[in-house]
């Protein structure tokens, strides 16, 4: 499959990421209300000041194996973190040698999912300014989870994307 990368302009032969830009919880905000909250948002982290607490957010790669293939399906998504992981974070984010790991909940609506926002999860650090990979927390009840640690099948793989490729043409 090969398309055109709509954030570096190049031809790509393999699949897309499915990129989700900001945590859904930021995303909900009105201009007003990111105002009054100094909700602040770039393209790895994002902090959102509620008059009675702070959210953090962290985007991070969740890699779904694709069964009988030697291929995944790689989500960007966002990990809400306690306030302290985040200051980490983003104080080691360029740092090769920097090891750690962060849990917290999806904070994405992932399409094909009913109910991601109660997913548990381990963003563990790849260093030099590359984005955390992703560990679910065992649930053989979620299909999330399932799919996670199980696989997905080429089919489902490929619809997912061209239902995204779709929507962005």
């Amino acid at each position: 499959m090969t398309y055109l990368c709509s954030a570096c302009g190049e031809t790509h032969e393999d699949w897309p990421a499915l990129v989700f830009a900001q945590p859904d919880p930021y995303r909900w905000l009105g201009d007003a209300e990111k105002t009054s909250f100094q909700a602040e948002c770039d393209r790895n982290t994002c902090r959102i000041a509620y008059p009675q607490q702070t959210e953090c957010f962290i985007r991070t790669v969740l890699v779904l194996p694709v069964q009988g293939h030697d291929v995944t399906l790689e989500y960007g998504a966002w990990l809400s973190v306690s306030e302290q992981n985040y200051h980490d974070y983003r104080e080691h984010f360029n740092d090769n040698d920097h090891c750690a790991a962060y849990v917290g909940y999806l904070a994405n609506a992932l399409p094909d999912y009913l109910q991601t926002y109660d997913v548990i999860a381990k963003a563990h650090t790849q260093g030099g300014g590359l984005r955390p990979l992703l560990e679910l927390k065992p649930d053989p009840d979620h299909p999330l989870v399932r799919d996670f640690y199980h696989g997905i099948s080429f089919a489902e793989a490929q619809r997912r994307v061209d239902k995204i490729l779709g929507a962005r043409r």
